[in-house]
């Protein structure tokens, strides 16, 4: 494993266990951390988070948001700062009433494709789909500021720009996003020109679920 990436490991599991911010304790207070082999569980580590900054993002028990530290890297690897991250799922998503999965599909590349024709049956047996679907989600973890998990399926979408407009021409085809925000988080969701035209480019809307979760955290005079 690179140093750099386990010098922020380890500085991050260390504000865990024994934490110097004050708002570490407030979300440990509300909030469990899970562990894996006797120690707090890394969900994601992001070297790149900004000029002078990484993150390592944990995971809550039985939560889909995410305890992010924030760690300066020079001139010492340190952490800068502590708080939340929405779990974001996002995924180009097409629908149709009309066409099956397999025609959905017909001529794209992308991996891994998922979904379901209309009339297969639901996991359950008991019913059965009234439209057909196909998804494309890369991503592995929830982990990811929404805006940049955005920007990297757009820039994976747009290998396959003509598939994906021909895909839109004959199904509703968007970006859904399915965001898990913790109650004492930030809400506040933003898309720059450049991502709009991104989208505009690919004729693609976007669709956003929102669930509000978890704990509210304690005020320090409480």
């Amino acid at each position: 494993m690179d140093t750099n990436i386990q010098q922020c490991i380890d500085k991050a599991i260390e504000e865990i266990l024994n934490p110097a911010f004050a708002v570490t304790k407030q979300y440990l207070e509300v909030n469990e951390v899970e562990f894996e082999n006797g120690k707090p569980k890394v969900e994601r580590v992001d070297l790149d988070y900004s000029d002078n900054l990484a993150v390592v993002y944990f995971p809550f028990k039985d939560e889909r948001y995410f305890l992010q530290i924030n760690l300066a890297k020079t001139p010492e690897v340190k952490v800068d700062f502590v708080h939340t991250e929405s779990g974001n799922s996002t995924c180009l998503t097409a629908t149709s009433e009309d066409l099956t999965f397999e025609e959905l599909s017909q001529n794209l590349t992308l991996k891994p494709l998922s979904g379901w024709s209309k009339g297969d049956f639901r996991k359950n047996g008991k019913s059965q789909y009234k439209f057909s679907r196909l998804s494309f989600e890369p991503f592995t973890s929830e982990a990811y500021e929404l805006e940049r998990q955005l920007k990297l399926l757009l820039t994976e979408l747009e290998k396959y720009s003509e598939s994906i407009k021909q895909l839109t021409e004959k199904a509703t085809a968007y970006i859904s996003v399915c965001k898990h925000q913790y109650i004492s988080g930030n809400a506040g969701v933003h898309f720059d020109i450049e991502t709009i035209n991104r989208l505009a480019k690919l004729n693609l809307g976007i669709d956003i679920d929102t669930y509000i979760v978890g704990n509210q955290i304690k005020d320090n005079d409480e």
